[in-house]
This record gives C-alpha cells, sequence and structure tokens, in this order.
C-alpha cells in the first residue's frame, strides 16, 4: 500500500484521505462495532479532530490510535477462541514447509470489528504518508525555492 501512496498525487491522495475518513467513521460509530453509547461518542469526537483542518497534525493520527484502542478492545471481547493456523504445504520429502500463525476465531460482530480496524489502520498510514510528502515538499521548496 505505501508505495501506491507514495505514487499518487498529494491532491488525490488528500482526497482519498477524507472519503476514507467519511467511511472509517461511519463504520466505527455505528452501533454494531462501536457497541455502548460511551465508546460512540468517544469514537465520533475523535474522528471529528480529522477535520479539514487538523488533518495532518500529530493529535490527528493520536486522535486514530485512540479509536483503534477502543475497538482493540471491542474486538478482544468479541474473540470466541483463538486456534493455531498452518499456512505452508506439506513437501513429500521435506515435511511440512510453513509456519504455524494464531488466528482469532471472532462472532459476528467482531468480523465487523476487524474490518473496520483495518480500514483505520488504513486510514492511519495514508496520513502519516500525506504529512510525510508535504513535509518534504516544504523542505525542497525552502531549499530550491529562492
Amino acid at each position: 500500500m505505501k508505495n501506491i501512496l507514495h505514487t499518487l498525487p498529494l491532491e488525490e491522495l488528500c482526497a482519498r484521505a477524507l472519503e476514507k475518513i467519511g467511511h472509517v467513521t461511519a463504520a466505527a460509530t455505528s452501533a454494531e462495532v462501536a457497541g455502548t453509547s460511551h465508546n460512540q461518542h468517544a469514537i465520533r469526537r475523535a474522528m471529528q479532530s480529522l477535520s479539514e483542518d487538523r488533518l495532518l497534525r500529530q493529535d490527528g493520527c493520536d486522535a486514530l490510535g485512540l479509536v483503534i484502542s477502543i475497538l482493540d478492545w471491542e474486538l478482544d471481547q468479541e474473540t470466541q477462541e483463538i486456534v493455531p493456523v498452518f499456512h505452508g504445504r506439506n513437501d513429500p520429502e521435506e515435511g511440512a514447509i510453513g509456519t504455524v500463525v494464531d488466528e482469532r476465531v471472532l462472532t459476528p460482530r467482531g468480523d465487523h470489528i476487524s474490518q473496520c480496524l483495518g480500514n483505520l489502520r488504513v486510514l492511519r498510514e495514508m496520513l502519516q504518508v500525506l504529512e510525510h510528502r508535504l513535509t518534504a515538499e516544504r523542505i525542497v521548496n525552502r531549499r530550491f525555492g529562492g
């Protein structure tokens, strides 16, 4: 994902980030994902800090961190069990080649929370790349702009 984010024009990256903020806010503040009304309020307030004028400030990523931590806790509550799953193949000569990874068995609500968390992490990455690219542009403009 990062390679794509680094090659997009800044305007498109910013537009995609703003669009993702809207989608993620709607999903994260839903009763199915957020759970309690207290969580809904805290998530809504944190996501409002990602408005256009505060989009690139550090507190924007901090706000996303708060939302992610709330939903991580909710995901833990919706985890039925953690099971080892083998990813790889069985070679006739060498035996099992691969790794064993612990995976969560989630409730249906947990699946929604997990999808929302994935989108929040992508959004956080988008905002970080956007911030770095704008900082780099300012540095280059100062250095070579005259």
